[in-house]
């Protein structure tokens, strides 16, 4: 409903009209994030962490976000969309060979493949695959995305959602996805929470408050999660690169790809953390932008 409302309003409003919206929406970011900034540029490095005790008045403050879904209406749900994102990107319709690199239950491949493309996709654990993508056709294996098995440009693109966050070496991932892609064929990611922003210790589910991995330590909130009966935080399943990292990284892989489309998504939902505590931020970084960064969408064609 929400995609055939904007399709109307496209057509019926002229572009400069739409040029202007998005100019204001812009603005409108910007004022709103102009006092915390103020605030972090001009705070002080300590204290770098809050008392323990503010912990349990913050988890109460902030409810969890949205359950993902991993049902299978939602897997397929969420598969048909970002498949049709994919479908929608310049080229991508010509690409026959299609691989993706940390697929989990391998949805967004079994709907690519049901449109025709010949559809590969590879995690590093296979208990996560879903029936449906192997009933569809395909070509669902565990392999690391470190050493991929195939030859060098196998594929005419190569797709990853959700996963970049979570490797250890991201540079060694694209290094490979740049390999087995051909020449002139595209490589498109999109990931997140990043680290440093509101939810990147991807936490949630037990500790709700947002950038807890800038307001306490990592002992703290294990304890808080313990005392309570949750799932204690497991430090290991997020590779902490920060958005700095992820920009050295498009700049060290120039000589082989070509940024064709490039976002990087704001989160300013919870600045009201920032203006309280400027300290604890600004002891983690000097940069305003990784706290505020999301996640990132980038399109690359291989050169």
């Amino acid at each position: 409903m929400i995609s055939r409302m904007r399709s109307v309003v496209r057509r019926l409003v002229s572009e400069d009209a739409l040029d202007t919206l998005r100019r204001l929406k812009h603005l409108h970011k910007e004022i709103q994030r102009a006092p915390a900034r103020r605030l972090f540029d001009a705070a002080g490095m300590a204290p770098t962490f809050l008392d323990p005790g503010e912990l349990d008045r913050l988890q109460h403050r902030y409810a969890a976000p949205l359950e993902y879904g991993y049902d299978p209406d939602s897997l397929q749900f969420r598969g048909g969309k970002r498949a049709a994102q994919l479908l929608a990107l310049p080229g991508a319709a010509r690409a026959a060979r299609v691989l993706e690199v940390g697929c989990w239950d391998g949805m967004i491949s079994c709907m690519l493949q049901r449109s025709g493309k010949s559809v590969t996709a590879v995690d590093r654990r296979n208990d996560g695959f879903d029936k449906r993508a192997f009933a569809a056709g395909v070509a669902l294996l565990q392999m690391d995305g470190e050493s991929l098995q195939f030859d060098d440009e196998a594929f005419d693109m190569v797709f990853s959602y959700d996963t970049f966050e979570h490797l250890a070496r991201p540079d060694r991932v694209l290094t490979e996805c740049i390999r087995v892609t051909r020449r002139g064929g595209l490589i498109y990611l999109n990931f997140g929470p990043l680290f440093m922003s509101a939810y990147g210790e991807h936490a949630y589910r037990s500790i709700t408050v947002p950038y807890c991995q800038h307001l306490f330590p990592l002992s703290v909130l294990n304890d808080y999660a313990i005392g309570h009966r949750l799932t204690p935080l497991d430090g290991r399943h997020i590779n902490r690169w920060t958005l700095r990292d992820y920009r050295a990284l498009w700049h060290k892989f120039a000589d082989a790809v070509v940024v064709e489309r490039y976002r990087e998504c704001l989160d300013i939902s919870h600045l009201d953390l920032l203006r309280k505590y400027p300290s604890c931020f600004r002891s983690k970084s000097d940069s305003f932008d990784e706290f505020i960064v999301s996640g990132i969408r980038i399109l690359l064609r291989r050169t």
